[in-house]
């Protein structure tokens, strides 16, 4: 049985102490290699540059055979080298920490470049992949828990170096980088007490970026209140910082988000970590706080160019769409996965996953926004499905209600994703139009590349232009935004603008790009400018024209007479809805006289109709009657059966038609007086006399009754005071005859007022500036305290009397 080796002791040559030949240990410094790898260097951005894209050449060439030459080294010499040598690590942690990420492009390098830099992406991989195994076949192995041990004194893996490579390499190599990935932890327990110890520098990370983009809770814009002084000083970081500045804050968040979603995606396992800090939690209020602000920003900043613009859009929602899904990937690992699996190595109880689910989005209902996008990309309703499935007590009063707020937050801030262009026939499909996941890309891209070891050694890692550019379409699509629909006017303006800039392309071609990039004008001419259609639109003609079915039949517009309601609707004058219509029923102005000359009553054609009423019921004759006594119909009409129809009577039809007699309307009528003796046998009561408040009175009727009732009252009151004369001239003669001269005498006195008696107010005094008497001023406050009883004061009161009467 070979050693392990970590075990094996190796001859040295060469030197001989005594008889003995002396030996050192199989892992020793003095046997690596004299390799010198050189550091690595991101690609040139400027080609025009014919020195420095020649160097840069050189040193990917040296960097390539270097690798190559470690590869090929035995089992013992690649872990001399791999333990002892410090530039291989310098050169590895230089090429982790600037190569260009799987959603970077490198379609500006030529193809000798590409090909070169692709091939150094595949040997770094191939290089870790190594290190990473702790047996290569039963001689070349070393213990497990030497190996562990190995790894983690040597630095040779740490936590920000296994996050770099699910960035590099886990949408190609998904399933084998997940295996290393997980033989690391397996092989040396210590790892997980540093990502335990990593989380902290994590959220360290985001606090800074909210930070640095004046929205942390210390800089002053939280809830807390602020210093006059300092509002008034303090300005919006966002505002006052460079174009610099601000595009690191917008990569520096979308790179953090990509690594974190990728690690927990390729490495699972990790999720209970962040679930137990309360990860999730404070990555929901990290976006609903930040993301709304930079997107504001973006709109109200200046940019050096539109590209430059939609580029930090597209990173800022790269950003949103990998923070959605690292929470997400915590939420499946540690709530629902383990309810579907029912095996005893599940990481929590269902109970304790029920319960934690809940929690989760208890404890973020106030981060609405983050809620909206999330049920958006993943409906929440297919997590409520299997919680209510699971074997143990759900608290449903706390479902509705999260339901509740999830709802309220879609409403107000979300729009749901709809399909778009080639993707319409199969639901949410992967950028190459085929119908599918959007995360199928890292699935399918490690199977084929990571079926085993000796398959990946072959070229499994390599990542190829395809590739890079399916996830960078992937990566660029919407954070949950609706695909709108354009029609008319605004699709003509669209396509004719696109059309005024490419001149080359058809409308038909443009209008299918319209639809596969949401209506963005600017996504539109950029990706054609640069060459970066998906797979649907590249094999497309592009001067297709727009008359053409480029592809699922479109909806016809609806009519507006379509759409039209009336009350006149499918009659026989509708032209809507009729081919022809009856012009002899219609007629312009009056009708002619009829041209036989007879009278309209004369005509007895419309009594025809009436025929099914005899027939019904009975011949004419009263008392007659077809209806059988013992056919009882419950819907029959009674309502009118006391009474005596027309129909019963047997009258002629000349009386049917007939008009009945003139009757003059009450108010025209002349009114009765209400003394008027009614005549004999007359049975009209007091109810149908003429009421006081007629519509219009004669003016000369009102002076006649006006004029009778001061005649009528003058005579009651001579007749009063003729008794009442009577009875004192009988009693005391002396005194009346002596009263009625003092009277005569009075008004002999004040002839002036008209003879009409003594005033018995004298209000108006003596003439101005002479002064008055305390009788005149009595007079006068009195009159003016009860002037609303007399005179025009009280009209609204003497109105409401006589309404009364």
């Amino acid at each position: 049985m070979v050693l392990p080796l970590n075990e094996q002791v190796v001859e040295v040559e060469g030197k001989i102490s005594g008889n003995v030949q002396p030996t050192i240990p199989a892992l020793h410094p003095s046997r690596r290699e004299d390799i010198e790898f050189v550091l690595y260097v991101p690609p040139p951005t400027d080609l025009s540059d014919r020195g420095g894209y020649e160097e840069w050449i050189e040193r990917m060439r040296f960097i390539e055979e270097d690798l190559h030459r470690l590869l090929q080294l035995p089992h013992d010499k690649f872990w001399c080298q791999a333990v002892f040598d410090e530039k291989l690590h310098r050169c590895l942690d230089a090429y982790l920490r600037q190569a260009p990420r799987s959603y970077d492009l490198l379609s500006h390098l030529p193809g000798e470049a590409l090909s070169l830099h692709q091939e150094i992406h595949r040997l770094v991989f191939m290089t870790y992949l190594r290190m990473a195994t702790h047996k290569e076949s039963k001689e070349s192995h070393i213990g497990p828990k030497v190996f562990g041990d190995i790894l983690y004194e040597n630095f040779i893996f740490d936590i920000p170096k296994l996050m770099d490579l699910c960035v590099l390499y886990g949408r190609e190599n998904g399933p084998l980088l997940s295996k290393m990935i997980t033989n690391v932890f397996t092989q040396q327990p210590k790892y997980k007490d540093d990502l335990r110890a990593t989380l902290p520098t994590v959220c360290q990370v985001f606090d800074n970026i909210r930070m640095k983009c004046g929205v942390g809770p210390e800089s002053g814009s939280g809830l807390s209140p602020q210093k006059l002084d300092q509002t008034q000083i303090t300005q919006d970081p966002l505002v006052t910082m460079t174009t610099e500045e601000f595009e690191d804050v917008i990569y520096y968040l979308s790179d953090t988000s990509i690594t974190l979603s990728v690690f927990l995606e390729v490495y699972p396992y990790a999720c209970p970590i962040f679930h137990h800090s309360r990860f999730p939690q404070r990555l929901a209020v990290f976006y609903d706080v930040l993301t709304p602000v930079l997107a504001q920003a973006i709109k109200s900043r200046s940019h050096k160019n539109q590209g430059s613009k939609l580029m930090l859009k597209r990173r800022l929602q790269q950003g949103r769409k990998h923070l959605i899904k690292a929470f997400h990937q915590i939420i499946q690992v540690c709530c629902i996965l383990p309810i579907l699996n029912h095996s005893s190595q599940k990481l929590c109880d269902t109970q304790q996953s029920v319960e934690a689910f809940l929690d989760i989005f208890s404890d973020i209902q106030g981060e609405r926004r983050f809620l909206a996008d999330y049920e958006s990309q993943h409906m929440i309703q297919d997590a409520f499905d299997i919680l209510l499935q699971a074997d143990c007590v759900v608290d449903e009063t706390r479902l509705l209600f999260i339901q509740d707020g999830i709802n309220s937050a879609f409403a107000t801030f979300g729009k749901r994703k709809k399909p778009k262009g080639a993707k319409k026939a199969g639901g949410r499909g992967s950028p190459d139009g085929s119908a599918g996941s959007d995360e199928g890309g890292a699935t399918g891209g490690g199977a084929s590349g990571g079926g085993g070891g000796a398959a990946a050694v072959g070229g499994g890692a390599s990542v190829t232009d395809t590739h890079m550019e399916a996830y960078h379409h992937s990566a660029f699509e919407g954070d949950g935004a609706c695909a709108r629909t354009v029609t008319g006017v605004e699709l003509d303006s669209l396509i004719s603008a696109i059309k005024d800039l490419l001149p080359d392309l058809g409308e038909g071609f443009i209008e299918r790009c319209l639809e596969e990039y949401d209506y963005d004008q600017e996504r539109v001419i950029n990706s054609v400018l640069e060459d970066k259609l998906p797979v649907p639109l590249r094999d497309l003609d592009r001067t297709l024209p727009r008359h053409v079915n480029i592809g699922p039949e479109k909806e016809k517009p609806v009519s507006y007479l379509s759409e039209r309601r009336s009350v006149f609707d499918f009659d026989e004058f509708d032209v809507f809805n009729r081919d022809t219509v009856d012009t002899s029923k219609i007629s312009q102005g009056k009708k002619e006289k009829n041209p036989l000359g007879m009278n309209a009553l004369d005509d007895k054609s419309e009594l025809a109709d009436l025929r099914p009423l005899y027939d019904r019921y009975g011949s004419g004759v009263m008392g007659e009657s077809v209806y059988e006594p013992d056919i009882y119909d419950d819907e029959y009409d009674d309502t009118y059966d006391t009474g005596i129809i027309g129909a019963d009577d047997a009258d002629s039809a000349d009386e049917l038609t007939s008009r009945r007699a003139f009757i003059t309307p009450r108010v025209l009528e002349k009114p009765k007086r209400p003394n008027q003796e009614l005549p004999d046998g007359s049975e009209e009561s007091s109810e149908e006399e003429v009421r006081r408040d007629q519509f219009v009175a004669d003016p000369a009727v009102l002076r006649a009754k006006a004029e009778e009732r001061a005649q009528s009252k003058a005579q009651r009151d001579g007749r009063k005071r003729g008794q009442g004369q009577g009875q004192k001239s009988q009693t005391q003669p002396n005194q009346a005859q002596a009263n009625d001269q003092q009277k005569k005498q009075g008004q002999g006195q004040k002839g002036g007022d008209g003879g009409q008696g003594q005033k018995k107010y004298d209000v108006k005094g003596k003439p101005k500036g002479q002064g008055q008497d305390a009788n005149v001023t009595r007079n006068r406050n009195y009159k003016d305290k009860h002037k609303s009883t007399v005179a025009n004061h009280n009209r609204k009161a003497m109105a409401d009397k006589k309404r009364k009467v």
